[in-house]
């Protein structure tokens, strides 16, 4: 890939159901959960999950759906995070900024995963806007825009429109007046993932300069909850449901679905370079795949995501002994736990014995379509902190994993290269490897 642009990171933004803004990740540093039982839910006796509490939504945002004011609220921080102007001729709601012009031809990704649920209906239409990219259909997953900058004209978000699988990226478009290729990846609890890579992939290629990628879940809604209590993936609140979602523990029993949005501004090394803008982490290399498992189970041998690591560790130039920090998908699950680490330990092989290997879901909960955007920020956190945040509630560690999977408390480590995983309902799995700009091990 030495003919290819380097990928930068160069802004984060976060919605957590501890709070809004980077800031709320340091609940997640500290191993404190957001996961309780939720009242509001009377349709739902005993249910649990991690919401999010008193959410202002963006000016200008109060009409959208849920999960498309998350997507802004991020879109938002990561744009200012990135030293990026606001434009001044966007869409009414934005405020005129002070930093430095945009890269030349910037792009964005963004995802209402599963929105709130307001009507049944609205969850099967999909309409597809002429600068669609990739066009999907409106199931569970994630919702992203690749954009390049231009003057561009507000963006009716109203119904239906507003609850389309590319109603986040339209409305962040029109926010910060991009109007480059959307496109509107729906792979499940991978898709933030496939939103990086694809924008990333664009970047390499040329394409565009800078692209804005993440996605965004607010799906605690009876309906969404019943089907997966359905499915057997939910956890039991037991005694307490803030310690009932357990990653890589010998109790763990499930996962509990939490609500936010992660987003990440990527440009070339060259467009960052030019505006004097610092990269937070490098974008190494990516692997994609399927497995067949079934629905909600991972392969019971872990041969393919195993396979995805090797690869995209190959392609970022790394070898196993490079790898500082694992986050894994973790979602507490019995058997998906387990053929995670057996895929990490096949691929890593003896240099797995001294990788930091963590889950927050434990957390912040599973944010469904969204997790994996917003984990990918909490894995640039830790290489921004040189701390590996832990794996709340791991009391009792599984001796079959055979990780080391950082429990309870957060732990102080240069994170010089680390691996996302990312593993959706229905097959998707992928693996993405990223640097810190600091230098690397290898």
């Amino acid at each position: 890939m030495s003919e290819e642009q380097g990928v930068a990171i160069t802004g984060l933004g976060l919605v957590l159901p501890q709070g809004v803004g980077l800031s709320a990740a340091d609940d997640v540093f500290a191993g404190r959960t957001a996961v309780r039982y939720l009242p509001e839910l009377a349709d739902v006796p005993g249910a649990t999950g991690a919401a999010l509490l008193d959410f202002e939504p963006p000016p200008g945002t109060g009409r959208l759906d849920r999960a498309v004011q998350f997507a802004v609220a991020a879109a938002d921080e990561a744009w200012d995070h990135a030293g990026l102007a606001r434009p001044r001729d966007a869409h009414p709601c934005v405020s005129r900024g002070r930093s430095p012009e945009p890269p030349r031809r910037a792009g964005g990704e963004r995802t209402p995963a599963a929105r709130q649920v307001r009507g049944p209906a609205a969850q099967h239409r999909a309409l597809a806007p002429d600068r669609v990219a990739t066009v999907v259909s409106l199931s569970k997953g994630a919702l992203f825009a690749l954009v390049r900058r231009a003057a561009g004209g507000v963006v009716d978000t109203g119904a239906p429109f507003g609850v389309t699988a590319d109603a986040a990226a339209r409305t962040v478009a029109a926010r910060l007046n991009l109007t480059g290729p959307i496109a509107a990846p729906v792979t499940a609890c991978a898709s933030g993932g496939h939103a990086l890579v694809l924008g990333a992939g664009w970047i390499r290629r040329g394409v565009v300069d800078a692209a804005v990628v993440g996605a965004a879940e607010a799906s605690l809604h009876p309906m969404i909850l019943g089907s997966y209590r359905r499915m057997g993936v939910l956890a039991d609140a037991g005694a307490d449901p803030a310690t009932s979602v357990r990653p890589f523990s010998a109790s763990r029993r499930g996962f509990a679905i939490g609500e936010g949005a992660g987003v990440l501004v990527l440009e070339s090394l060259a467009s960052a370079a030019r505006r004097g803008a610092k990269p937070i982490a490098l974008v190494q290399g990516w692997a994609a795949g399927c497995q067949t498992a079934g629905l909600v189970d991972m392969e019971p041998d872990g041969e393919t995501l195993a396979h995805l690591l090797r690869l995209a560790l190959d392609r970022a130039g790394a070898k196993p002994e490079d790898v500082d920090y694992v986050h894994a998908h973790g979602t507490a699950t019995v058997s998906n736990d387990a053929a995670e680490a057996r895929a990490i330990r096949m691929a890593l092989g003896k240099a797995a014995g001294a990788v930091s290997v963590s889950s927050t879901k434990g957390s912040h909960g599973h944010l469904l379509g969204a997790a994996t955007a917003v984990e990918l920020v909490v894995t640039v956190l830790a290489m921004e902190r040189g701390m590996v945040p832990p794996t709340a509630n791991l009391t009792d560690a599984d001796p079959a994993i055979g990780l080391d999977c950082t429990p309870l408390a957060a732990r102080r480590r240069a994170v010089r290269r680390a691996v996302k995983i990312a593993s959706g309902f229905g097959g998707q799995v992928l693996a993405v490897v990223l640097a810190s700009p600091e230098g690397t091990k290898g």
